[in-house]
Formats: structure tokens, sequence, C-alpha cells
């Protein structure tokens, strides 16, 4: 299944965030996605705010910056924004691109329903956001 209209590339297979998925899966991640295109130096995500929604990276790179520190740089598949809406809290970092990016956005409301209908998604923002935890608990061990 092609992401984008005929005269763009994107095939699903190509996104590592999406190949590990089941076609039927990416297939309604799809059909309830907005792609987005968000130009350099844009913060789509802004921290101390209410979670509205998650990004799927498909082209470009995005800078996560909690404090004055960038903790991650991140780019093709990666998910940005999940976190605030895994853990139902205001978002924790900005995110800003460092490059002309496209993305699938998801509404908080829509990626909620896809986690439910979708245990492959609903396994995938699981594992990344046990992993972003675990790094960040590492980053910042309590004292």
């Amino acid at each position: 299944m092609k992401i984008r209209s005929d005269d763009e590339r994107e095939e699903d297979q190509q996104v590592p965030g999406l190949a590990a998925l089941a076609p039927e899966t990416v297939k309604g991640l799809l059909e309830t996605s907005r792609l987005v295109h968000i130009p350099e130096g844009w913060t789509p995500i802004h921290d101390s705010v209410p979670s509205d929604k998650a990004y799927l990276i498909l082209e470009g790179t995005m800078e996560v910056v909690s404090g004055d520190e960038v903790i991650a740089r991140v780019g093709v598949g990666a998910f940005v924004g999940e976190m605030g809406l895994v853990d139902h809290a205001l978002r924790s970092a900005r995110v800003t691109t460092t490059s002309p990016a496209l993305a699938i956005a998801w509404p908080k409301e829509d990626f909620q329903k896809l986690r439910q209908e979708f245990s492959d998604f609903d396994e995938l923002v699981s594992t990344t956001a046990q992993a972003r935890i675990l790094e960040n608990e590492q980053r910042n061990p309590k004292a």
C-alpha cells in the first residue's frame, strides 16, 4: 500500500515503524491518519502542554529537547508524541524538526482507538514507550 500519492515514492514496507505490522493494521493506521509536511525549524510538540497527537516520521529528522538538553535525535520510523498519550500526561519534552519532515499524524482519540483495535500496533507503541521510559530513567537516575 502506498502511503502517498502516485508521484511520491514511500511504500509502507520501507518505514521501520510500519514494516513489522500486519497489512490490515497498516491499512487501518493509514486510513485513520493525516499526512503532514512539517518545515525545518518548526516545533510540532511543545513541553508542558496536554498531549493531543502522535506522529510517525516518514522523512526528515527531529530533535527531542528536555529543558536545554537534546535528549534524542530521531528520524524515519520513529514515533514522537506517543509518550504523553500512553501516560495520559502533559508533554515532557519539545520536538523540533531539524530538516523538512513528512509524518503520519494521529489525533489522541484515533491513536487510542487504533491501539485498542490492533494488538500489534498496541504492542509496538507499548514497547517503544517502555524503551523510552528506561532511557529517561538511565539519563536521570533518582537519587
